[in-house]
């Protein structure tokens, strides 16, 4: 008897529904897998037989073929076994369920508990996307889907629950939709308040975050650039629904979510040893690096120039388009990567160019050849660069009677900011200022003439190329926002020519 149910496959984030076709006919006992799949796919036959027996169905002594189609796709997950599980009960008659509208998605153990899979939230997506009416999938995965509606999802613990369901035995439990809740928690335990000193570099930072824009601190060790970087992400305003769905579908694919949905916005900080596929990601599975796991969020590079040079040079694309293409010879896939570079330097080897405490004692070759690890096409994309300098003892040992101003009060300045500019671009699909393209800066950055004048002026004497002309505009426009005001105005440009060292 001939047996069809469906699921799907994720090659990056897109989809393909898989046929599961199982045929059981007379010959000698076999139980074969074809249509490509893997040796974890593969191996399932073995988990989905000790499943059956141990939820009391007798495995029969027949040739039974089990072909996953579109057979030219490489099938590499685990989530299929469900399927397979379910389309060999109506194979042997143990069932009789419709599964024309029915999605199946589940790895098995060899009890028959339902494990939870990477990938349930764009999996389930899919579904959606191809007509499925409903989902059965593992429980473990159910907070992590409770936010989309429209299909019907019913998480199981056990195969057994499904077999009682089919027979009319039970009822499988549909999970209701939840609502999205803002949280005001950010996900960091350092405050701008602890920050002693530093204003120019908070206020950098706080511009970045109301901007969305790439930012590069270069200062001694020790002058606090690292806890600066972590501490941004308090000032960054919350995730709404469709940004934390769309970092939940690049964290599930890797299985980092836990099965919770992401809430709180992604800090990656990759150690400057982290490879080039690590960092942007690829690999046998094509699986996201680092820049689309930081995605909404923020991606630190402390040590920025001992990053390999291939790795730096990989962030052009991502840092231009906000999305990374990555084509080998399995595939291509294209994640999204729409996230802040905060990059943090030593000014020289030894760290003490500059230095009003200690004594630099680089040659000029030294010099030379440190800053030539970043190339001019990487720093061009880099909207401001600030000089970090070290904190006064007496500032350190009065810390307690300075009252700084913290993140609380910041962020929500921030969300202002960035409340304003989703006003500003209305249907157009801009998030923040930093991602306007060239062509849009005419529609929504509007400089009166005296502003426009020193900005000319400057770009003149700093000999800036056009992408830094208007990566300028855009940190002027920013500026503007937090004060509330619509046009760019002369002391806009004038702060945001101080962040182009």
């Amino acid at each position: 008897m001939l047996s069809i149910t469906y699921t799907a496959a994720m090659t990056g984030l897109t989809p393909t529904k898989i046929e599961v076709e199982v045929d059981c006919t007379r010959g000698r006992p076999a139980f074969i897998f074809i249509g490509l799949p893997n040796k974890a796919v593969d191996e399932a036959k073995e988990r989905i037989t000790s499943a059956l027996v141990n939820c009391g169905i007798r495995i029969r002594a027949q040739k039974t073929v089990v072909n996953l189609a579109p057979a030219d796709v490489k099938k590499t997950s685990s989530a299929v076994e469900l399927a397979i599980a379910v389309s060999l009960l109506r194979a042997y008659g143990e069932i009789k369920i419709d599964s024309d509208e029915t999605i199946f998605f589940g790895e098995l153990s060899l009890d028959g508990h339902i494990k939870p899979i990477r990938g349930a939230l764009p999996l389930v997506i899919a579904a959606q996307e191809m007509g499925f009416k409903n989902v059965v999938f593992p429980v473990g995965n159910k907070d992590e889907v409770s936010l989309i509606s429209g299909i019907n999802l019913y998480p199981i613990e056990h195969l057994r629950d499904l077999i009682n369901w089919a027979r009319g035995e039970g009822a499988l439990v549909r999970v209701v939709p939840q609502s999205f809740i803002d949280r005001e928690g950010v996900g960091s335990d350092l405050d701008f308040a602890d920050i002693c000193g530093q204003t120019q570099a908070k206020r950098a930072l706080e511009i970045a975050a109301a901007g969305g824009h790439n930012v590069l601190l270069v200062g001694p060790p020790g002058a606090g650039k690292s806890m600066m970087a972590k501490a941004m992400i308090s000032i960054l305003p919350p995730l709404i629904q469709q940004e934390a769905i769309d970092v939940t579908r690049i964290y599930s694919i890797c299985g980092l979510t836990g099965g919770e949905l992401v809430r709180n916005r992604p800090f990656r900080s990759p150690h400057h040893t982290t490879s080039q596929v690590g960092l942007i990601g690829g690999g046998s599975n094509l699986l996201p690096g680092e820049i689309s796991l930081s995605h909404r969020g923020i991606l630190f590079l402390d040590e920025f120039p001992e990053f390999s040079r291939s790795s730096l040079e990989a962030l052009r694309q991502p840092l231009e388009d906000g999305v990374i293409s990555i084509s080998r010879a399995i595939g291509k896939v294209i994640y999204p990567a729409q996230f802040s570079l905060v990059a943090a330097a030593n000014p020289c080897p030894c760290g003490n160019k500059d230095s009003t405490i200690k004594a630099c004692i680089c040659s000029l070759y030294m010099l030379e050849r440190y800053q030539k690890k970043l190339s001019g096409p990487i720093l061009d994309r880099l909207d401001m660069v600030i000089k970090v300098k070290e904190v006064e003892v007496e500032k350190l040992s009065r810390r307690k009677e300075v009252v700084e101003e913290n993140s609380r009060v910041i962020r929500k300045r921030v969300c202002e900011a960035r409340k304003i500019q989703e006003k500003r671009f209305g249907n157009v699909v801009y998030a923040t200022n930093s991602e306007l393209s060239s062509k849009e800066i005419d529609n929504f950055c509007q400089l009166d003439k005296k502003a426009l004048r020193i900005l000319k002026k400057a770009a003149y004497k700093l000999k800036l190329s056009a992408r830094s002309y208007f990566k300028m505009i855009l940190v002027a426009r920013t500026i503007a926002d937090l004060e509330g005001v619509d046009k760019i105005a002369v002391e806009h440009v004038a702060e945001a020519l101080q962040y182009r060292q």
